[in-house]
């Protein structure tokens, strides 16, 4: 189900909104202020983004700036809610990214047809990015895309001085499956691990596969704390997860290994010698027996 985060000033509007919705088929979540809009966003993880241009402090068109130049948070459809006749305020949304705007009173017939406008757009995206910058065999992204969602990451991060992390993980004693019960239970493996990593990890964070059996995840505006629980909680899935090869109905105990690191926007540090630190708290879980997480400490060689 489509979730949309709504963001209205006035108490009537958020109760029509909400009637439209619902009617409409679309789970709604709504707040009541520009300043929980941005803290909802990583909470709720909307499909789309309705609220009003009229709030300050900040401002409905901060709020879009800060929206659209987020790598987490820029791809997000916002509609905003203007008078017709702020001719001025709704070029400005236009140029900030805006998909689109609806007016009071809130004619429902309008409102559900531009949502619809939008959900179409975003599932042709989405077939157009499985072919560009997904991986073939997991489905999730490609090194390439990561590396790039990397750099814009980084630039946020130093502007900001909001924290992310990287994991780093590894399928533990992989060759051995690959050995035992040949590549194709391999590559059906690496599929299973794969959509757990989508089902545990939240939506905007950005999945790879790095390469072989391992993988890297981008965390944002994640602390080293919460990425280690995340990270815990990823692991036990896999751990207490169920894994076969459909040729024989095989069924198999995966474990990996996670490596985490952590930029808080004031460190002086490359993107490689950054995935170095996460590689590097990997090598540890392994080395220290595996099915285990680590977090980079100075010193960790």
């Amino acid at each position: 189900m489509i979730k949309v985060l709504v963001a209205d000033s006035t108490e009537d509007g958020r109760t029509v909104l909400e009637h439209i919705l619902r009617d409409g088929g679309y789970e709604s979540v709504f707040v009541q202020s520009s300043e929980e809009i941005i803290n909802s966003v990583y909470v709720e993880h909307p499909d789309i983004i309705i609220f009003d241009l009229k709030f300050s402090g900040p401002s409905g068109l901060e709020i879009l700036q800060k929206l659209k130049s987020a790598p987490s948070t820029r791809d997000i459809p916002v509609m905003f809610i203007a008078p017709k006749n702020a001719r001025a305020s709704i070029k400005k949304g236009y140029g900030l990214g805006a998909y689109d705007y609806i007016t009071r009173p809130y004619f429902s017939e309008e409102v559900i047809a531009r949502i619809r406008n939008i959900t179409y757009v975003l599932e042709k995206m989405k077939e157009l990015e499985a072919l560009l910058v997904r991986d073939y065999l997991t489905g999730l992204y490609n090194r390439k895309f990561f590396m790039e969602r990397l750099q814009e990451e980084f630039a946020w991060s130093v502007i900001y001085k909001e924290p992310f992390s990287l994991m780093m993980f590894d399928i533990d004693h992989f060759k051995k499956t690959n050995d035992t019960y040949g590549h194709s239970c391999g590559d059906e493996i690496l599929r299973q691990v794969a959509n757990v990593l989508i089902s545990v990890l939240r939506p905007q964070d950005i999945v790879a596969r790095y390469g072989g059996e391992e993988f890297i995840a981008l965390l944002a505006n994640t602390d080293s704390e919460s990425a280690a629980t995340l990270g815990e909680k990823l692991r036990a899935a896999i751990d207490e997860g169920e894994f076969s090869c459909s040729k024989g109905g095989t069924r198999l105990h995966v474990s990996i290994s996670i490596g985490i690191s952590t930029f808080d926007g004031n460190m002086d540090i490359s993107h490689d010698n950054f995935i170095g630190q996460a590689d590097k708290a990997l090598y540890e879980a392994k080395r220290t027996g595996r099915n285990k997480v680590v977090t980079f400490s100075e010193g960790m060689e």
